[in-house]
């Protein structure tokens, strides 16, 4: 099973951008944890944000639950107004925004239908309509 999490820009000069982190059903044994800070080497830099500390918080992902750990930040993190406690797991849904420094953020799972390959067109499911697809046609003349 493919699944894909995503995470949006609600603001500031990254706004509607989205990153998206790829997960396999193997991966989920492991949690998907993912870095937000000024640092370069962070999964998601905030460089141009001044009150982002160099390793902010941890966004958390198991397959089903989402989680956000401030990593000890100066400004702190927040799930509206309210403002998460240090080192310790803070559960939200998908679809809720978060505040890191001055950027809002959105995390959601993408639906693994929309995320999963395209299953290829080959002529042996064309022919299961029977239609002749490889029939030529004058572009002038709609087919029948």
């Amino acid at each position: 099973m493919h699944k894909q999490v995503s995470i949006t820009f609600m603001n500031g000069p990254r706004d509607g951008d989205t990153l998206a982190f790829d997960i396999s059903e193997e991966d989920l044994e492991t949690p998907l944890v993912l870095t937000i800070g000024r640092r370069d080497d962070a999964d998601i830099c905030l460089n141009y944000d001044s009150q982002v500390s160099r390793l902010h918080v941890h966004v958390g992902f198991d397959g089903e639950d989402f989680w956000l750990e401030d990593t000890g930040s100066r400004n702190g993190t927040f799930v509206g107004d309210t403002r998460i406690p240090e080192a310790e797991s803070y559960a939200i849904e998908p679809g809720t925004l978060f505040r890191v420094g001055r950027t809002w953020l959105r995390l959601d799972p993408l639906p693994s239908d929309v995320t999963a390959p395209a299953e290829p067109i080959t002529d042996s499911l064309l022919e299961q309509d029977g239609i002749d697809h490889h029939e030529d046609y004058d572009d002038n003349t709609p087919p029948e």
